[in-house]
């Protein structure tokens, strides 16, 4: 459920307290470990080698700094003046400052929501689209095991908790498998096949049709085809809404503005490829579907996720929405865009060139390393921009399955269970296991980050489930920053990761 939002007087929680609060329970802390749902603290944690940005990231010292920064100044306005003001003016500039820093000037009349989280900012389009009174809906996404899992009961609706309200009645969700049972991707082609298939027959029974488009999933999938998509909404323009779920936010600003200029709505987050800290969200429109969507009155069960303030102020029925603050929110937006400013400073040419070495040095090695197998690995189709190549046409998230070998030398996929044994321990310093070789002491000792365990299907009878290893904007800005050298320390420190979930697969099991 969500927690409060914050209605502070002349007191603010501690900047730890605040980056944990207005969310939900995904946030909130372990009291064991004093660690949130993706195992990240609410402050820097310097020593930790970090390639999990697909699923969350530990905040940097960057990015604590500018929270404490704006929590210093909320502590100064506040004392003079109106919470729910203050909160609505810091709003506006986290809005202004992502438009100018992902170069959204451009757009004319683009619209931006502010959302919790990329869960709550799917909500928020699925109930726009569905209008008030409700309109006979489909929603249509890809499989939930490679977008998330409270995905499909977002767009339904229906969301975690039955207090955000429920339009299950007007809103059905039908998903479409990327990946087949042995793991591999089906065709792009087959994949489009099958969506307008469905859109055809779909079109004769319900009023509005909501495609979620999604670039990338958390294997790094993007599914299905911008160009298909986009000619089946040129055929049925009053029924479809494509909504970009671009959550992972590892998109150029170029290709952003391509989808926006293309009438897509388009989730972002600054808490994946940004590496912000978990929890913060936009829902961008652009000016064709704002006209479109802003004339819908808002639904009351809007207020349990979203505040007055993160509205565009214009919209009708906006100022039905609860006036509170969510300065837990801002905080979080507040280090994403310390993230994001240092990120957007380095021009594409070099990001690039950091991105194509590191993935060709991580591709061989994994293709060599009898212990892991790498996912098939997508080409990024992405809509034509105004740049012939940019960055993001590379992969950024690097799925692969720890196997084991067996005494007479064969390969045999770890069952699902080990995989998240091995996730959980890849945090921690191992040097006190008993019994490790002195030879393991150095990379048992090194503290990891990977993105979660995503289930992907079964071999040789097993469930399995891939780990990813992912570049974020911070690894690629230190590389930068380092000088010569920072692309190889790259490298190596993500070789680090692996060889250590190597030594992990080799001495786990789920009764150890």
């Amino acid at each position: 459920m969500m927690t409060p939002l914050l209605r502070p007087d002349s007191y603010l929680p501690s900047t730890p307290e605040l980056l944990i609060a207005g969310g939900d329970e995904r946030i909130e802390l372990d009291p064991r470990e004093m660690a949130n749902k993706y195992g990240c603290r609410p402050r820097p944690d310097n020593r930790l080698v970090a390639f999990g940005s697909a699923t969350a990231s530990t905040i940097s010292e960057a990015g604590f700094s500018a929270a404490e920064q704006v929590r210093d100044r909320l502590l100064k306005t506040l004392q003079n003046g109106n919470s729910t003001e203050i909160y609505l003016a810091e709003v506006c500039r986290v809005r202004r400052e992502f438009i100018d820093l992902c170069g959204l000037r451009q757009v004319s009349g683009l619209e931006v929501i502010v959302s919790p989280s990329g869960t709550d900012a799917h909500m928020l389009a699925a109930k726009l689209v569905a209008a008030s009174p409700p309109a006979k809906t489909l929603a249509i996404m890809v499989q939930s095991a490679e977008t998330g899992s409270g995905v499909a009961h977002a767009l339904a609706g229906t969301m975690r908790s039955p207090y955000v309200g429920n339009l299950h009645d007007s809103i059905d969700v039908k998903t479409i498998t990327i990946r087949t049972e042995d793991c591999s991707l089906r065709s792009i082609a087959t994949i489009n096949d099958e969506l307008e298939a469905m859109v055809s027959t779909a079109v004769k029974q319900y009023d509005r049709i909501l495609i979620a488009l999604t670039d990338v999933s958390k294997t790094g999938v993007l599914s299905p085809s911008p160009n298909r998509t986009l000619d089946l909404k040129r055929r049925w323009p009053h029924i479809i809404e494509i909504l970009v779920d671009a959550a992972q936010f590892r998109l150029a600003p170029s290709t952003l503005r391509s989808y926006l200029t293309a009438d897509c709505l388009v989730v972002v987050t600054g808490s994946k490829f940004v590496s912000g800290p978990a929890f913060s969200a936009m829902l961008l429109v652009p000016e064709a579907a704002a006209c479109r969507l802003m004339k819908q009155p808002m639904k009351p069960e809007l207020n349990v996720n979203s505040a007055r303030a993160e509205w565009p102020q214009h919209w009708n029925g906006v100022h039905s929405l609860c006036n509170v603050t969510n300065f837990g929110l801002l905080l979080r937006w507040e280090a994403a865009l310390a993230e994001l400013r240092a990120f957007c400073a380095i021009p594409e040419e070099n990001v690039g060139k950091v991105v194509q070495s590191f993935r060709n040095a991580i591709v061989s090695w994994l293709n060599d390393a009898r212990q892991f197998e790498l996912l098939e690995q997508p080409t990024l189709h992405r809509l034509p921009s105004e740049t012939r190549e940019s960055w993001d046409q590379i992969p950024t998230i690097f799925p692969f399955l720890p196997l084991r070998i067996d005494q007479g030398g064969r390969r045999k996929p770890l069952p699902v269970e080990e995989v998240k044994i091995i996730y959980n321990q890849i945090r921690g310093d191992l040097i006190t296991r008993p019994g490790l070789p002195k030879r393991y002491e150095g990379i048992s000792s090194v503290r990891c980050e990977l993105g979660q365990p995503v289930l992907c299907g079964e071999l040789e009878g097993t469930p399995v489930a891939a780990l990813r290893l992912c570049l974020s904007a911070r690894l690629i800005v230190e590389a930068i920053k380092a000088g010569d050298r920072g692309i190889n320390y790259l490298i190596e420190r993500g070789l680090t990761v692996l060889e250590k979930v190597a030594f992990l697969a080799r001495n786990t099991s789920t009764g150890s």
